[in-house]
């Protein structure tokens, strides 16, 4: 199995697991435990680490619950979460093990040599304040910052402006419960996730810290899932020209339901600095890539 083929099915099986939620996170365990060893082997680490959550070995509250201090939500809850981070480590392997071989291109990040970077800013107009402040402190500083405000003129097409997003070394994503409701702004996200590596070259900026939390995830997942169905039933009303036109905005929401999961995942498992913060973290990290 190749590296791309790998990561699918490790992107897969965490939208499934998010689908499911913790309380069945033991229907799904031997699925897991099945793909690393078809990935890694029976020796290897990530495989050993897969069973031994499977059996309780180092789930925290494994011991609690035998005297009674720890119920099976929670139990199920830590072993949710540290499948999760295991899959998030195991993809990071597999794409390092994939530039390794060449099967991945390596990321443009090692490719740069000056220090003349480019953000793209991506945010909801709810969260213009804080846009406005890290776009005049970045540019201070001479960093070249790509925003709708300056990057799309008068009658220009707003997707073409999105897209561009995959062109700059670096994204900053302002995320907040609007942002993760809306259409174009998880439209800049999945445009970013079609780089392989993207995780190196984004910088969440985390306004509602609730989406840490799994439940909060969930609902997110739900959500998008919801808008999916809607729309289904909206566009069987429509004719066939008129119903393949706006069937686009229904495959948006489609592709944003199932990648949506792992997006979350993903940036909740990384170390993002605290909001108030958050513009000076953003340029001390891009000079590290001078």
């Amino acid at each position: 199995m190749n590296t791309k083929n790998k990561l699918n099915r490790l992107s897969f099986l965490k939208n499934q697991m998010m689908n499911s939620g913790a309380n069945e996170i033991e229907d799904i365990e031997p699925t897991i435990c099945q793909i690393f060893r078809d990935f890694f082997g029976i020796g290897s680490e990530y495989t050993k680490k897969a069973d031994k959550i499977q059996n309780g070995f180092i789930v925290p509250s494994s011991v609690k619950m035998i005297y009674g201090q720890a119920t099976k939500e929670q139990y199920r809850e830590e072993k949710f979460k540290m499948y999760m981070k295991l899959i998030s480590q195991a993809e990071a392997y597999v794409m390092v093990e994939g530039m390794d071989d060449g099967t991945l291109k390596a990321s443009k990040i090692e490719n740069l040599s000056t220090d003349k970077h480019s953000i793209f800013l991506s945010y909801c107009w709810n969260d213009t304040e804080r846009a406005n402040k890290i776009d005049e402190y970045l540019r201070k500083k001479g960093v070249e910052v790509t925003r709708d405000i300056r990057g799309v003129d008068n009658w220009q097409s707003l997707k073409d402006f999105m897209q561009t997003i995959r062109e700059n070394d670096f994204a900053v994503l302002l995320i907040s419960d609007s942002y993760l409701k809306s259409v174009n702004c998880m439209y800049e996200v999945l445009e970013i996730m079609k780089e392989v590596e993207y995780r190196r070259r984004i910088f969440p900026a985390i306004i509602d810290t609730s989406i840490y939390s799994t439940e909060e995830q969930i609902k997110y997942v739900k959500y998008w899932e919801k808008r999916v169905e809607i729309l289904k039933k909206n566009l069987m009303g429509l004719g066939y020209t008129n119903g393949l036109v706006l069937g686009q905005e229904l495959k948006k929401s489609e592709d944003i339901a199932r990648s949506i999961a792992e997006f979350l995942v993903n940036i909740a498992d990384m170390k993002n600095p605290d909001i108030d913060n958050i513009h000076e973290a953003i340029y001390q990290r891009i000079r590290t890539y001078v």
